[in-house]
């Protein structure tokens, strides 16, 4: 007897070696797999996968809550969605920005937690709306503060996912000319000489 046309399938791909290339879902998993083959993905992965597994689920809504829960879970090579950690975030821990200074109070905030390990590599950050209601700022204030912390190597961005704790080697502030005198300004605390190390960077 078929399957309701309503059950939609979660289905595991594979490859040769038992490795998760990706975890879906679809009511016509037999046409999915195929359909992986003509799309656009990075390392041609489609052509790896050997073996599926399925399950099957009553209705959408269920199949995608449990898509996301096994994606988290089992963070599966080539999926984007849902396949991070989230960065810890307590708005109320969080002071208000300083009026007039409030991109250089949030990207120190912002420093800070990735410094003192709070933030790690690999998180998302919290939603810029987040952190703009945490310090009384605006979500254009937050976007140049992350952009300071890019600049810095300390976060990435990566289209159609958000922003990320970076696993690349992070940059001082540069430092205004010896002959000009330094205006007043939030003074944002110096990266630890042993910081890499101690958040458990690489090398």
């Amino acid at each position: 007897m078929p399957d309701p046309p309503d059950r939609i399938a979660l289905y595991r791909l594979y490859d040769a070696d038992g490795g998760l290339l990706y975890i879906g879902i679809s009511n016509d998993p037999d046409f999915r797999w195929k359909a992986h083959l003509y799309e656009l993905r990075r390392g041609d992965w489609p052509k790896k996968a050997v073996r599926r597994s399925l399950e099957w689920y009553d209705s959408r809504a269920l199949a995608l809550a449990a898509e996301e829960k096994a994606i988290k879970a089992e963070r599966p090579r080539y999926n984007g969605t849902h396949n991070y950690d989230v960065a810890p975030f307590d708005p109320s821990s969080w002071p208000l920005a300083e009026r007039g200074r409030k991109v250089e109070h949030v990207a120190a905030l912002m420093r800070s937690e990735i410094i003192n390990c709070r933030w790690t590599v690999g998180q998302r950050l919290p939603p810029v709306r987040a952190i703009g209601a945490a310090t009384g700022a605006s979500q254009q204030v937050v976007s140049k503060a992350s952009a300071e912390l890019q600049r810095e190597g300390l976060l990435v961005f990566e289209p159609g996912r958000g922003l990320f704790v970076s696993d690349g080697i992070p940059r001082e502030p540069a430092q205004a000319e010896p002959e000009q005198p330094e205006p007043a300004r939030w003074h944002l605390p110096r990266l630890p000489h042993d910081w890499p190390r101690r958040c458990g960077f690489p090398g």
